[in-house]
């Protein structure tokens, strides 16, 4: 097995050899690391911890020590127009040396792991970092491997002395790609093994129209931080780092404009917790429905949202007339019926949306309507009651690895 090397040749003049000297000779040594935080953040607030740990070399090890039976090997980009961007060259390959370090789960493990959904940076000292799922830390592909945090390098030792570990490597199954001797992470590996927008993606340096796949851009060294983000939960609790807005009224049928009801709650901490307390909407007004109206705006880009999940908790009663409530989502241009109870104790209405994202999310925010099922008759002296006693949106979305704004065909 050879390393990386490229054929390619390019002449560069004299004058730029030597500034890019100088900004090497400049640049700061990298400096191993020797202790690693991992932290998970609050679903509804990704400034605060919900628990963090700090653990050291002797801690990691205690943990795991996991070898990585042999070198490991991971592809870069072919830069290759004659094949698939996807297929395998030896030349692309990179030698790593052999590795032994503790598995990334159980260093999660030590602020209650990760659940589906979930998605972690794997950061280094200076700053970069990649992201990864649930999956790739619990239930990897067999083409990936395990996930190791790795503090001891073939070539030059235990950390501090290997320079630049703490480093992330995938231990996958020995003989892929027909190399009987070699653990090999190769960028079809990558791209069956991760979601796409984890792939890393690089741009031919010789030419600005050829971008290629290249996993060895996942192998984050110098790791400093693992930080867990679970899917971000929008609500009216105080504690949380989001902006939503709650309207109440009485509606004559399901609105055709996501702007009413519009009268502001005159207030929001009975709606912030399930808790048995609620916010009530009664109306008397003949023909009329008690609706209230909730607004989150939301921080994500829709092109990064994977799922909407809107969950309502509350009642929807009538005096003599139709029980329950009715839950809707705005789409851009109509509500959209989610989910309806038809009983007069409390229930919890849920929906989500996978798809067509964007067109729930208008003018960055996702408005949400729940209607009592009922009307009132004003002759008759019936009304119609809705009380909301929580309200939340769940909003599941990723991190992309590498943008790509050189890409201009696809990678085949």
């Amino acid at each position: 097995m050879e390393l990386d090397v490229s054929s390619k040749a390019a002449a560069i003049p004299a004058a730029c050899c030597l500034v890019i000297a100088l900004m090497l000779f400049a640049a700061p040594a990298m400096a191993a690391t020797t202790e690693i935080t991992v932290t998970k953040y609050c679903d509804n607030n990704y400034s605060a911890a919900a628990d963090s740990e700090t653990l050291d070399l002797a801690a990691l090890q205690a943990l795991s020590s996991v070898y990585s039976n042999g070198p490991v090997y991971m592809q870069g980009g072919t830069f290759d127009y004659n094949l698939s961007r996807w297929a395998y060259t030896e030349d692309s390959m990179t030698y790593f040396g052999g590795h032994n370090g503790t598995y990334v789960s159980n260093i999660t493990d030590r602020v209650g792991g990760m659940s589906v959904g979930d998605e972690i940076k794997v950061a280094a000292s200076d700053g970069y970092g990649m992201y990864f799922n649930y999956t790739n830390v619990y239930a990897p592909a067999a083409c990936q491997g395990e996930m190791i945090l790795s503090w001891w390098d073939s070539d030059s030792g235990v950390v501090p002395t290997w320079t630049k570990g703490l480093r992330l490597f995938f231990y996958t199954p020995a003989g892929t790609y027909g190399m009987s001797d070699s653990l090999n992470f190769t960028n079809a590996d990558m791209r069956d093994s991760m979601a796409s927008w984890y792939w890393r993606m690089v741009t031919d340096k010789y030419s600005p129209y050829g971008t290629f796949p290249s996993a060895k851009g996942l192998t984050v060294q110098t790791v400093s931080d693992l930080e867990i983000y679970p899917p971000h939960r929008y609500d009216f609790n105080t504690t949380g780092d989001t902006t939503e807005w709650a309207y109440e009224k009485q509606v004559n049928g399901v609105p055709t404009s996501a702007t009413v009801p519009s009268t502001a709650f005159s207030s929001t901490s009975e709606i912030a917790d399930d808790d048995g307390t609620s916010y009530s909407k009664l109306t008397t007004a003949d023909g009329y429905s008690a609706a209230q109206r909730f607004v989150f705006n939301v921080t994500e880009s829709a092109a990064d949202i994977e799922k909407l999940g809107v969950t309502w908790i509350g009642t929807g009663t009538h005096t003599g007339g139709t029980n329950g409530a009715d839950l809707y989502i705005w789409n851009g241009s109509s509500y959209e019926l989610l989910q309806s109870s038809t009983g007069s104790t409390e229930v919890t209405l849920t929906g989500e949306k996978t798809s067509s994202i964007s067109n729930y999310i208008n003018g960055g925010n996702v408005t949400v309507l729940v209607k009592q099922k009922g009307t009132a008759d004003e002759g008759a002296g019936s009304s119609s009651t809705l009380a909301t006693d929580y309200v939340k949106l769940v909003v599941a979305h990723h991190h992309t690895a590498t943008p790509n704004p050189l890409f201009l065909f696809p990678v085949i």
